[in-house]
């Protein structure tokens, strides 16, 4: 930018480079934008991990409690190891609580008494949405009460 300057009556135009405040501005905005695109990728990157770690560990824990009843042999058995046990009918639920998450076992019993194959199945959530599903049949040897 040439700038004009008075000595001696005589004006002289100089050559003074430099930036506006227009200019700095500008850079200023386009920096922000690329900041917060960058941001909002950084803070989506960050709910996806703790989404992933929380339903890791609730597939970790739905494992240990499946492998846990796989160790009993009669359906007393288990009925005598947890205390908090909603003994129905169709089967025994048995609700749990582990790191935060809530442990919702059920053991179905068969229609017929021909089989000693019953259904369990086990859902982890936490805060009303479940993380975890798993399910097996469980050999036992006597039926239930």
């Amino acid at each position: 930018m040439k700038v004009m300057k008075r000595k001696n009556n005589k004006i002289r135009w100089s050559d003074e480079s430099g930036m506006t405040l227009v200019e700095v501005l500008v850079a200023i905005a386009l920096i922000s934008m690329i900041v917060t695109t960058f941001l909002s990728f950084f803070i989506q990157a960050a709910k996806t991990n703790n989404r992933t770690s929380d339903i890791n560990r609730a597939t970790f824990i739905a494992q240990a409690h499946l492998e846990t009843l796989n160790q009993y042999t009669s359906y007393s058995e288990i009925e005598e190891a947890y205390l908090l046990v909603d003994q129905e009918e169709e089967g025994l639920t048995i609700k749990t609580k582990d790191e935060g998450f809530f442990i919702e076992t059920t053991i179905d019993v068969p229609k017929d008494n021909t089989t000693t194959l019953y259904l369990t199945k086990v859902t982890v959530t936490k805060g009303g949405k479940a993380y975890a599903e798993m399910q097996t049949y469980l050999t036992l040897t006597t039926p239930p009460k």
